[in-house]
């Protein structure tokens, strides 16, 4: 849950990572980089969801493939009827030393939700560990595949 879209698209990259268990912490230099993703109407679907899941794909990619591990995001979401992007500033370390619980192999879009809930407007929470959520706010459920 976060209170707007950019500062929800920062949080999930993060959560994605935090999904991972990282066991022991790494003493690199922080370093800082431009992380982009573009959609273009030509190629597909340009829209928010799809949207979402490119940029989780492209912190999952950083991390796995490029060994960069981000502890922060600061991003900025930009749409247009045939173009939509993520550009996000960040703040990573080396992960090569990381020693992980899970390996996260994919995103899905199986069970994707990505959702605005408006003021007052509630969404239940599930079971003990998930409070209500309680809008004004933006909401997402992402299926990991490990």
């Amino acid at each position: 849950m976060a209170p707007n879209l950019d500062r929800l698209f920062a949080d999930a990259g993060l959560g994605l990572l935090a999904a991972m268990d990282v066991q022991a912490g790494t003493t690199s230099k922080v370093q800082h980089g431009q992380w982009n993703v573009n959609l273009d109407a030509v190629a597909g679907r340009v829209d928010l969801d799809v949207l979402l899941l490119a940029w989780l794909d492209e912190v999952l990619y950083q991390a796995q493939a490029k060994s960069r591990w981000m502890l922060s995001a600061e991003v900025k979401i930009m749409q247009q009827d045939d173009h939509s992007s993520v550009s996000a500033m960040v703040a990573y370390v080396d992960g090569g030393g990381m020693e992980r619980g899970v390996e996260v192999k994919a995103v899905s879009s199986h069970g994707f939700v990505l959702k605005h809930l408006d003021a007052g407007e509630s969404l239940p929470g599930r079971g003990d560990a998930m409070p209500t959520l309680v809008g004004p706010a933006w909401y997402a459920d992402v299926l990991l595949d490990v």
